[in-house]
C-alpha cells in the first residue's frame, strides 16, 4: 500500500518527490529500466514527411493538369464605342452652324 501525498504545487515540491522515489528503488530495478530505455530504438517521423509531400504533389500535379486540359476562357471583349459617335459628323454635314459662330459673340469669349 501506498501513502496518501501531501498536496503538491511547486517544482521543488515535485523534483524532491521524484529524488525520494528514485532513492527508493533497486540498483537492479535501475539497470533494467535503463537498458529498456536504450533498447526500445527511436522512431523517426520521416516516413510522415515523406508521406505529405507526396500527396501535395499529387495534388498538385492534378491541378496543373487540370488547368492544361481546360484552360481558363477569357470573357469577351467589349468593343468600344466608334469614333463616329463623337458628333463630328454633325458639324461636316451642318456648314450652316460655322455661319452661326460667326455672327455671334460667342465665339469671340
Amino acid at each position: 500500500m501506498s501513502r496518501p501525498l501531501p498536496p503538491l504545487s511547486n517544482d521543488a515540491a515535485l523534483q524532491q518527490l521524484h529524488a525520494q522515489a528514485v532513492s527508493q528503488l533497486s540498483p537492479a530495478t535501475l539497470a533494467r529500466l535503463r537498458a529498456a530505455r536504450h533498447a526500445v530504438p527511436r522512431r523517426t517521423r520521416v516516413h510522415g514527411w515523406w508521406l505529405a509531400t507526396a500527396c501535395s504533389a499529387v495534388v498538385a500535379l492534378g491541378l496543373g493538369y487540370s488547368f492544361t486540359v481546360h484552360p481558363p476562357v477569357a470573357p469577351p471583349v467589349q468593343v468600344a464605342a466608334s469614333a463616329g459617335d463623337d458628333n463630328s459628323d454633325m458639324l461636316d454635314e451642318n456648314p450652316d452652324m460655322y455661319v452661326w459662330l460667326g455672327t455671334t459673340d460667342l465665339a469671340m469669349e
